[in-house]
């Protein structure tokens, strides 16, 4: 072969290997950016990997299944080292979830692919990672928000019914002149302040200058409680500039006993006999041994069952009180709050009551009359029904001397009588 030819068949191979492996580290998407591969990654369920300034973590995947199938996914979370956080779920060959996913116009993950399948110990995906190169395309924005403070927030993540939860947000001044901010945080209902504090949201930071606020909250019922991302908002120039941090989950932990106490029938008369029951349901997340007892209203017997139990609850679980009672007296009668006394193995106990109702009572042979129900300690409205029938009137025991006074009535009722002639 000539020479001359033999060197320009060589020089096409070398460029054909050099444009191969220029293609297999770097891209340019439509925009004109150029990513540069950073690495390609095998990350387990929980493994997390550390590259170029970025944590990425496969923090869940879907269900296992016998086999792969298209609608597999990992879901990924990425923290920067400007404290920056994110979390997407990325899929291979599936319509409706994304393959690769750009965060802060820096970094780009994509997945080449996802292993789920039931005859493994663990699920697994591989990755690969390229970083922008704003070298040589365009520079990254910064916003000036970002350039002015800097927000660390560190916030408790899970508690137990008693304990507190404690909060802290650190806010930094970036410029060698004086800085007002202000920070509106909503706290979720069900929490409280504790202590009780009266929270300053807003201050001037001084020239570089830092401000760290600081609380602890309590929540008066187990669950969890989910916070919208503090707002940052920033004075500056005439101005008002706002940064919005990540939104949070606040988890309490323990048991919640809710107490509820009904009666069978809508309309009683007196001497009949009602069927009641009192239900202590556990909608907490702990066990607890449940103390459950109840009271008799005023005039009435027990007929049947027991006005007391107690046994350990589990979470969604209930004890419960069924009796029957006869009520031997006519009118409004208050139908006493049932108690339920609590604790569990971390001694964290508390006391719940049923509502305290008013049940009418009517003679017999009296029409229908709607049961009132509302709460007998606080009536909602306590005016006299002059058509109704009124009790009569306690007779007033004067002892030895009651003859004399029943003589006196008796004359008072004759010469009234005289009168009306």
């Amino acid at each position: 072969m000539n020479p001359v030819y033999l060197r320009v068949a060589c020089l096409l191979v070398s460029l054909l290997c050099l444009s191969s492996l220029a293609s297999a580290d770097s891209f340019t998407d439509d925009d004109g950016l150029e990513w540069l591969e950073a690495g390609n990654y095998t990350l387990y369920w929980g493994q997390e990997v550390n590259t170029s300034g970025y944590l990425i973590k496969a923090a869940d995947f879907s269900a296992s299944k016998a086999f792969d199938t298209d609608s597999d996914y990992v879901m990924l979370t990425v923290k920067s080292n400007r404290s920056e956080t994110w979390q997407t779920i990325l899929a291979r060959n599936n319509s409706d979830i994304p393959d690769k996913q750009i965060f802060g116009d820096r970094l780009n993950v994509t997945v080449q692919s996802v292993v789920t399948g039931s005859n493994i110990p663990v699920p697994y995906t591989n990755i690969s990672v390229y970083l922008a190169n704003v070298t040589t395309a365009r520079e990254v924005v910064i916003e000036k928000i970002d350039a002015t403070i800097s927000v660390e927030e560190n916030r408790a993540k899970e508690v137990y019914m008693g304990e507190r939860g404690y909060f802290e947000i650190k806010v930094r001044n970036l410029r060698v002149v004086p800085t007002s901010i202000e920070l509106v945080q909503v706290i979720p209902d069900g929490l409280i302040f504790d202590p009780d504090v009266d929270m300053e949201w807003n201050c001037t930071l001084a020239p570089e200058g830092q401000k760290s606020f600081q609380y602890s909250m309590k929540a008066l019922r187990p669950g969890t409680y989910n916070f919208t991302g503090t707002q940052v908002l920033v004075r500056m120039d005439g101005r008002v500039y706002s940064k919005v941090l990540n939104d949070t989950q606040f988890v309490v932990h323990g048991p919640h006993i809710n107490l509820t106490k009904t009666h069978s029938a809508e309309s009683i008369q007196v001497n009949d006999i009602i069927r009641m029951q009192v239900m202590a349901v556990n909608e907490g997340d702990r066990a607890a041994y449940v103390s459950v007892s109840d009271e008799l209203p005023q005039g009435a017997v027990l007929v049947e069952g027991t006005t007391s139990n107690s046994r350990i609850v589990y979470p969604s679980e209930s004890i419960t009180l069924d009796y029957s009672i006869r009520l031997g007296k006519a009118g409004n009668i208050v139908m006493p709050s049932a108690k339920a006394s609590f604790t569990d193995p971390r001694d964290y106990g508390d006391v719940a009551y049923s509502r305290r109702y008013m049940l009418y009572v009517g003679e017999y042979g009296e029409q229908d009359r709607q049961t009132d129900n509302y709460d007998a300690g606080y009536p909602e409205d306590m005016s006299t029904d002059e058509s109704a029938e009124q009790p009569e009137p306690l007779k007033e025991d004067h002892g030895m001397f009651q003859v004399f006074y029943d003589l006196m009535g008796a004359a008072r009722q004759f010469i009234s009588g005289l009168r009306q002639k």
